[in-house]
């Protein structure tokens, strides 16, 4: 988080804008000394504010997920993953430009359990035309705006259709539906299954995957990895509707390394940018909107222009946290 604030600074200078912080204390150890991991007075400062710039978390991420998620119904969760020449390995691949858009609000992973009788549990998954039309919508808009940059101009919907045949069905029936508005767009829809295999085996061959709650977590993770790491993956969850939306990078909480420095801090950089992309769109702001832009820009100059020694420790350098920061920073037009 320091670094993402020290990237923001250096853009505030560049575009002349300013952020006030204000904190907002959440998570694991707010649970242990308060009794709740999203206390309201911290909610409060969320809900006052234009938006979240949010750390990882552990054990509490279903706290905060109903708190902030599915109580805000912050429906869209995009989460990008690329890779460079320079960071191949430990990237499968050099040209690997993808997005994959999570539904955020629905499916099995509301955790809706019950006990019916002891030692058996059950789980709910909800999904509702309303929730699957807007994320596949915002799915295509995504392809179309990146068929304009050069991209594939692909939507691939990633679905257990075969299995859930009314709810899946559903979403499946939904995103033909919707194809029909977005002519230049590509489709496919595929089994989430075999979505993971052709990740692992020409995964430079998508461009947009979109999925409901549980799959489309799994297949992100499995996207930032095979682009080079989760330690550069980030992440919205956002109601545009509504003006509210947080940005966090995907990993989780890695108390093992707390404070040595060799934690990559590139995905919370990342994510202060999609924060200033949000806020540039729902403000009508353009210097938001470049400064967002300019993120993007330095850390791609950081990744193809640093030596293999330069980069962050995950990615087999010997940068530490700090350093990462600074250098991106640096980079800042």
């Amino acid at each position: 988080m320091r670094e993402a604030r020290r990237v923001l600074g250096s853009v505030q200078s560049r575009f002349g804008f300013r952020l006030e912080y204000v904190e907002a204390p959440m998570g694991d150890k707010v649970k242990e000394t308060f009794g709740e991991a999203v206390p309201k007075e911290s909610l409060e400062v969320f809900l006052k504010s234009d938006a979240g710039l949010k750390g990882p978390v552990g054990e509490t991420t279903r706290d905060l997920v109903q708190a902030l998620r599915f109580d805000l119904d912050l429906y869209a969760n995009i989460r990008p993953a690329k890779s460079y020449p320079t960071i191949t390995p430990p990237a499968l691949r050099p040209d690997i430009d993808m997005v994959v858009v999570r539904e955020n609000t629905e499916g099995l992973y509301r955790a809706m359990e019950d006990e019916v009788v002891p030692g058996v549990w059950t789980t709910t998954g909800v999904y509702t035309e309303k929730a699957c039309e807007r994320i596949l919508r915002l799915s295509f808009d995504i392809a179309k705006n990146r068929l304009v940059k050069g991209c594939k101009g692909e939507v691939v919907l990633a679905h257990k259709a075969n299995i859930f045949r009314k709810t899946h069905g559903m979403f499946k029936e939904i995103f033909r539906r919707v194809s029909v508005d977005y002519p230049e767009v590509r489709t496919r829809d595929l089994y989430a299954d075999a979505v993971c295999a052709l990740l692992v085996k020409e995964p430079h061959k998508f461009d947009v995957i979109v999925a409901e709650n549980l799959i489309a977590d799994l297949l992100s993770d499995l996207a930032g990895q095979v682009a080079g790491g989760l330690g550069m993956t980030a992440a919205t969850n956002f109601n545009m509707d509504k003006g509210i939306g947080y940005f966090e990078p995907t990993h989780g909480c890695a108390y093992d390394i707390a404070g040595t420095g060799k934690a990559n801090p590139i995905g919370q950089i990342s994510s202060a940018g999609l924060m200033l992309e949000f806020l540039g769109n729902y403000h009508q702001d353009r210097r938001l909107l470049d400064a967002s832009h300019s993120i993007e820009i330095a850390v791609e100059k950081y990744l193809t222009g640093s030596t293999r020694e330069d980069l962050p420790i995950e990615l087999g350098g010997r940068a530490n946290t700090s350093k990462v920061g600074e250098r991106i920073s640096r980079l800042i037009t």
